[in-house]
């Protein structure tokens, strides 16, 4: 049956990619997921007209995504991770630097639907730094919040015996796949892995 309506985000996890061996590391919480709002990039198709028709159509690109996930709060952990922040074991201090490129990273999350929860993974992200913000305490304080900026783009994986970019992949839970969903959240489910073809 077709899935009519999602909502909710829970479950959202990253993974930092090693260029190296072109895998990625552990899977890590991410906590405190408020919103997840990614905009399609990529250009648009188009038409050429001849003959008072459509003589040929081009396809249209897919750039990925980018957008903001929303967070209560970023953990300090987090920003060492996902923005190359330093933490000094003698200070205690944690510093944010101008000289340290942020890595590539997985983003696994969670959403509900009417048809049961979905999974997805995005592949190759990056974030930026988030804004600060805070409010004086009234009688009513609203909770200020963390938007961690995203640029998601594509990665290559060896799937079918040839070399093709992927942006997402996603995982509808149903009662014959329980074993294969909770998996998604174990290690990052790449295209291909059965293969083990995995090209940076």
């Amino acid at each position: 049956m077709a899935r009519k309506v999602r909502y909710g985000l829970k479950n959202t996890k990253y993974a930092i990619w090693d260029s190296t061996n072109n895998t990625y590391g552990e899977l890590k919480n991410l906590p405190w997921a408020v919103a997840l709002s990614l905009s399609t990039e990529g250009g648009d198709g188009s038409d050429f007209y001849a003959d008072d028709g459509i003589c040929f159509s081009f396809a249209g690109t897919n750039g990925g995504y980018s957008g903001d996930l929303e967070l209560s709060n970023l953990p300090d952990v987090a920003r060492q991770d996902l923005l190359n922040e330093i933490l000094d074991e003698v200070t205690g201090v944690q510093f944010e630097t101008t000289d340290s490129e942020p890595p590539e990273f997985a983003l696994i999350t969670e959403m509900q639907t009417d048809e049961g929860p979905i999974a997805f993974a995005f592949y190759n992200c990056k974030a930026s730094r988030p804004e600060i913000s805070a409010n004086t305490k009234n009688d009513n304080p609203d909770v200020d919040t963390e938007s961690l900026p995203l640029r998601i783009a594509s990665r290559s994986f060896v799937y079918g015996g040839a070399t093709k970019r992927f942006v997402q992949g996603h995982i509808q839970k149903t009662s014959s796949n329980t074993a294969q969903y909770t998996a998604f959240f174990e290690a990052v489910v790449t295209p291909g892995a059965a293969e083990s073809g995995l090209s940076a």
